[in-house]
């Protein structure tokens, strides 16, 4: 029995579970489904239930849930050697400045820098640090939202990406992969909310470059749905990918509705189960 959680995919048996914890109801569906299909922005606590049961669970959101925000993409980064700019982490503002003190011409990297909030996507909470002026201000920012729980950021050495990155979009086993470009090159973010473009043509040799080492990253992490973001360093003449974050709720602009994303991620799915069982992917209408 394919079961699916996810309001758009039909299967053998359906349900919905927004806003609250699953229940026993829920649980007795899971404990019978060959296959589980669930939303992208699905609850941690159903996600575990389903995966006490099975591994057959789609997406594949097993990092997503044990190492969350830009923090963890950096240490994951790191254990799996994947290329990415050079990078300092903390888990709040003191001790940010047990390493860097106040009052002190000691920073991370030579101006300009830049700083990333643990959450938060699209652009959201990222910031080029061209000042010690700016720097304080945003630490400010910081410290005031640790009163709320919300703590951690990443400091990264600035590289000129020449006004463009890649994002790369996984559907299971496909790969899209396009620029995201800002007119004027000096621009910082290029996420399509900040006024940045989508190119699919240009240098297509790079995102050919970035969708491989995308693809091995992805075998070596179960991740089967998400935009990784990665860059190139216009003055690297080796041209390697590096990789920036992952974000696994990600906009559906390339696709041009959300119609039309959810068709693409169907036929995903469908690829995904019949990886199992050939006919499993007649199952889902």
């Amino acid at each position: 029995m394919i079961l699916s959680f996810h309001p758009c995919i039909d299967a053998d048996l359906n349900a919905i579970v927004a806003g609250r914890a699953p229940g026993p109801e829920e649980e007795s569906m899971v404990t019978r489904a060959d296959a589980i299909i669930l939303p992208q922005g699905v609850r941690q606590d159903l996600y575990d239930l389903c995966r006490k049961y099975t591994n057959r669970v789609f997406p594949n959101y097993d990092l997503r849930f044990q190492c969350p925000g830009k923090i963890a993409d950096i240490l994951l980064f790191r254990r799996l050697v994947a290329p990415h700019p050079e990078t300092f982490l903390f888990q709040n503002v003191t001790e940010y400045h047990s390493h860097f003190p106040a009052g002190e011409d000691h920073f991370p990297f030579p101006f300009p820098f830049v700083l990333k909030g643990n959450y938060g996507g699209e652009g959201r909470m990222v910031y080029k640090i061209h000042k010690p002026q700016d720097l304080q201000t945003i630490l400010d920012q910081l410290r005031a939202m640790e009163n709320s729980g919300t703590r951690g950021f990443i400091v990264q050495q600035w590289i000129d990406h020449g006004g463009r990155d890649v994002r790369a979009v996984v559907l299971h086993d496909r790969l899209i992969s396009y620029w995201r470009v800002q007119k004027d090159s000096r621009q910082f973010l290029t996420n399509l909310s900040a006024g940045g473009t989508m190119d699919l043509h240009s240098d297509r040799h790079l995102l050919e470059k970035a969708q491989e080492i995308v693809h091995h990253f992805c075998k070596q992490t179960g991740i089967n749905l998400a935009g990784i973001d990665l860059m190139f360093d216009k003055n690297d003449q080796s041209k390697k990918p590096l990789f920036l974050e992952i974000n696994y709720w990600f906009g559906r602009s390339f696709f041009g509705s959300s119609e039309a994303y959810y068709a693409e991620l169907k036929k995903a799915v469908k690829r995904w189960l019949a990886s199992f069982d050939s006919e499993w992917a007649n199952r889902i209408r």
